[in-house]
């Protein structure tokens, strides 16, 4: 695949990005709940095309606060996965936090997520909790959430973290990356 085209979710993306959440994941967003995700303190989104003249094809959505960034939820067309996609807006979003000099990067997953998982696996991120329940499935039951988390390197923090920090579940249980 070429260079993925990522760029900044405007309001006429919106619907399109609700679009794919709804092919993505069970319990999907509307626009209308999207809208109100990207009304929020410190929250971002990004879309993802294969290229310039494509469609949108894959979505990222995130927040940060203070020094942190949680990935509310990422998700890519049906059609268009196993193309970098994800991966593209993985980055781009780390990025995001790396420059707003945030210390931690972290999301939710869910635990049968096989490939969302090894994708934030290959970007430094760990598995620091578990959610039990978290995610609601539509046949009835639920799903466990993994929470995972990395911590950017920024040139001026290059020291590891302490063992204490590492084992310590910091995220938020308000939002889900729905990955």
């Amino acid at each position: 695949m070429s260079e993925a085209c990522i760029q900044p979710m405007a309001a006429h993306d919106i619907e399109r990005v609700a679009a794919i959440h709804g092919d993505c994941f069970e319990d999907s967003w509307s626009g209308d709940m999207i809208r109100r995700v990207l009304g929020t303190a410190g929250a971002f989104g990004l879309v993802a095309r294969p290229d310039d003249a494509a469609p949108i094809a894959a979505f990222a959505l995130g927040r940060i606060l203070a020094d942190e960034c949680e990935l509310l939820s990422l998700g890519v067309a049906p059609r268009e996965r196993r193309r970098g996609l994800g991966a593209a807006l993985l980055d781009a979003a780390i990025a995001r936090a790396a420059a707003m000099r945030v210390r931690r990067f972290f999301l939710e997953v869910g635990e049968f997520n096989g490939a969302a998982r090894r994708l934030y696996e290959s970007r430094g991120l760990r598995i620091v909790g578990r959610r039990e329940d978290y995610y609601a499935l539509a046949a009835g039951g639920a799903m466990d959430a993994l929470t995972m988390r990395c911590e950017p390197v920024l040139p001026a923090r290059r020291h590891p973290a302490s063992p204490a920090a590492e084992s310590a579940p910091d995220a938020s249980p308000a939002m889900s990356s729905r990955s």
